[in-house]
């Protein structure tokens, strides 16, 4: 079994590697663990000192989560992309060919939907495969 976990280095993010390493555990899977590093751009100008920092944060995103899912016994693999989270996590996907995708409700994404975040919502809609979204309980 191949399980997508996309993470963002949030809270909520964190809190769905526990439901990615038991899946992983019970089924005897991999995880693929992808960070996505918004592209930034106004009016068709390019920003690439900020994409480069952006991607640094992706990797080190990616490199933390994989490290404590292999640190949990399970295979993970790293993979950072530059784009539009939703439409890359869709993509990774679609051409992984994975069975399942684990991520968490709301990541950095600032004025979020009322009941899940912008991002999970799009990926709801477009995945080729069952999501499953762990939410993120807030502490009073």
């Amino acid at each position: 079994m191949k399980i997508l976990y996309p993470t963002d280095g949030s809270k909520t993010a964190k809190a769905a590697i526990e439901f990615v390493v038991d899946i992983a555990k019970a089924q005897g899977g991999k995880v693929i663990v992808l960070s996505v590093a918004e592209k930034v751009g106004y009016l068709g100008v390019e920003y690439k000192e900020v994409e480069e920092s952006l991607l640094k944060f992706a990797r080190d995103f990616a490199h933390q989560a994989a490290e404590e899912i292999k640190s949990k016994g399970v295979e993970a693999e790293e993979r950072v992309e530059l784009g539009r989270p939703a439409d890359i996590i869709v993509e990774i996907a679609r051409k992984e060919g994975v069975d399942a995708i684990v991520m968490g409700t709301h990541g950095w994404t600032g004025l979020a939907r009322a009941i899940i975040g912008s991002v999970a919502d799009r990926v709801i809609r477009h995945a080729p495969c069952p999501v499953i979204l762990v939410p993120t309980k807030i502490e009073d």
